[in-house]
């Protein structure tokens, strides 16, 4: 069963992309923090912060009530994780096992 669920695991990231990736992530966790205490949530709302950063390849899942998303980094590897009125998760880590930053829809 493990190895069914290996499409969702991040490939290691080098340092230097990781360090790449911090001015971003730090700027997406702010504006995702605006979002989230707003009360303004979207799909939309969170694409625009993400591009916002500077960042492309965006990928998002969810709806008004919470958003995953993911981007690829400046030097490589993802920026992703999880926003909602609760809770805000932005993370740096290597693309998944079968590309991209987030699992495709229906796996």
């Amino acid at each position: 069963m493990a190895q069914n669920e290996r499409y969702r695991d991040r490939m290691d990231l080098s340092e230097d992309s990781r360090a790449a990736a911090e001015t971003p992530a730090n700027e997406i966790r702010t504006a995702l923090e605006t979002l989230r205490t707003s009360g303004d949530l979207s799909v939309s709302a969170v694409e625009d912060a993400i591009a916002a950063a500077g960042l492309t390849g965006i990928q998002t899942l969810g709806d008004e009530r919470a958003v995953a998303f993911g981007a690829a980094a400046p030097a490589g590897g993802c920026i992703f994780g999880e926003v909602s009125a609760d809770v805000l998760t932005v993370e740096i880590g290597g693309i998944i096992m079968d590309g991209g930053c987030l699992p495709a829809v229906g796996h």
